[in-house]
């Protein structure tokens, strides 16, 4: 099951994150807006994967839940959880962390627009 959720669900963000860990490491190059908008994106794509996954369980089977909890999750819970777990300094201040939050929200917006507009488009017959 595990092997599922990476290959289906979870590469997005993984992928996300191991390419800003590359161009972070490259000075002369400042991705950060970029990392948290398509992270955004990434992490609610991953969510919205795990959902249909988990199918109907866990009160996931409305669409209008699978949004919400893909929209509310976003990246800077990453980060987060990076910092109280490996002790890294990831988030700078009170600044950094609202910034990140709402690029990493404009990409998540972004990406659920995109997909429920394919989704309706498909219903619709278009």
């Amino acid at each position: 099951m595990l092997s599922r959720l990476l290959r289906e669900a979870l590469w997005a963000p993984v992928a996300v994150a191991l390419v800003a860990f590359v161009l972070g490491r490259v000075p002369a190059i400042d991705p950060w807006w970029l990392v948290h908008v398509v992270g955004g994106a990434a992490v609610a794509f991953s969510y919205l994967r795990l959902a249909a996954l988990a199918g109907g369980r866990y009160g996931l089977a409305h669409a209008g839940v699978r949004y919400l909890v893909a929209f509310a999750l976003a990246w800077e819970l990453a980060e987060f959880a990076v910092d109280e777990t490996t002790g890294s300094d990831l988030q700078e201040g009170l600044m950094d962390t609202m910034s990140d939050l709402m690029l990493s929200v404009c990409g998540a917006a972004a990406y659920l627009a995109w997909h429920a507009l394919i989704g309706w488009q498909a219903r619709d017959g278009r």
